[in-house]
């Protein structure tokens, strides 16, 4: 089975719009949803890499007019289009190593909630994200730190610190710890970034203790999250 039938399989749909909830502006977001909705700032047009059902980018209808959804899976990219019929938006079927689709310093923003972790060559959609965006835009991205000291803990008991599916990843019997290929941390993130040319703004830790987890993000915050710009 290829890798995109089982995240169909994964993500199966049956295509029916689904009620989608705003989500609150928060200064201590609590998960990663809120996380990035709580970053400021408007413009034309963003871009969520990742897109899955559309509900991210339902919370920026006010804040873009074009919004903008890649994803990788047939399925969900079908229920993102469900969703956000009565919005501007342009659905995108692929992966994020080629948006060839999308035209250079195109998009003023780009939003990616726990899916850089999933895409094999990080590098090359690294690259993309800063090709596409326009200069002086921001990027906001966040993915699962493995260095939570939950996941520190796990670790020291000689588990595998999965960030997806439980049983050290053997949770699904579709995708090993939920599709999950790559591990970050904050400071192995900021420098994959860095080697694409973006300019680091400030990290961001969030949690269901609010304030808690913005200190010493690194090992308080369950998730990874960076807000970085490309140089104008």
């Amino acid at each position: 089975m290829a890798l995109s039938d089982k995240y169909d399989q994964f993500y199966r749909t049956d295509g029916q719009a689904q009620r989608i909830d705003d989500y609150p502006v928060l200064k201590w977001p609590r998960n990663r949803v809120e996380a990035i909705v709580a970053v400021e700032g408007t413009g034309e047009s963003i871009m969520d890499i990742g897109c899955g059902d559309g509900s991210l980018l339902y919370q920026f209808r006010n804040r873009y007019t074009h919004l903008i959804g890649l994803e990788y899976s047939a399925e969900r990219l079908r229920q993102a289009e469900a969703n956000l019929a009565a919005l501007k938006f342009t659905p995108v079927q692929g992966s994020a190593e080629d948006m060839t689709q999308l035209a250079d310093n195109s998009v003023d923003r780009i939003i990616t909630a726990d899916v850089i972790e999933h895409i094999p060559d990080v590098y090359a959609a690294s690259h993309e994200m800063f090709r596409i965006l326009k200069p002086g835009g921001w990027l906001v991205i966040n993915t699962p730190n493995v260095a939570f000291i939950k996941k520190r803990l796990v670790l020291a008991l000689g588990r595998f610190p999965s960030t997806s599916q439980p049983n050290e990843g053997l949770g699904g019997d579709v995708l090993f710890d939920g599709g999950h290929l790559h591990y970050f941390t904050y400071r192995s993130l900021r420098l994959m970034l860095e080697r694409a040319g973006f300019q680091m703004v400030r990290p961001m830790g969030f949690g269901r203790f609010g304030f808690f987890h913005s200190l010493r993000p690194s090992l308080t915050s369950g998730g990874v999250q960076w807000v970085a710009k490309k140089p104008a």
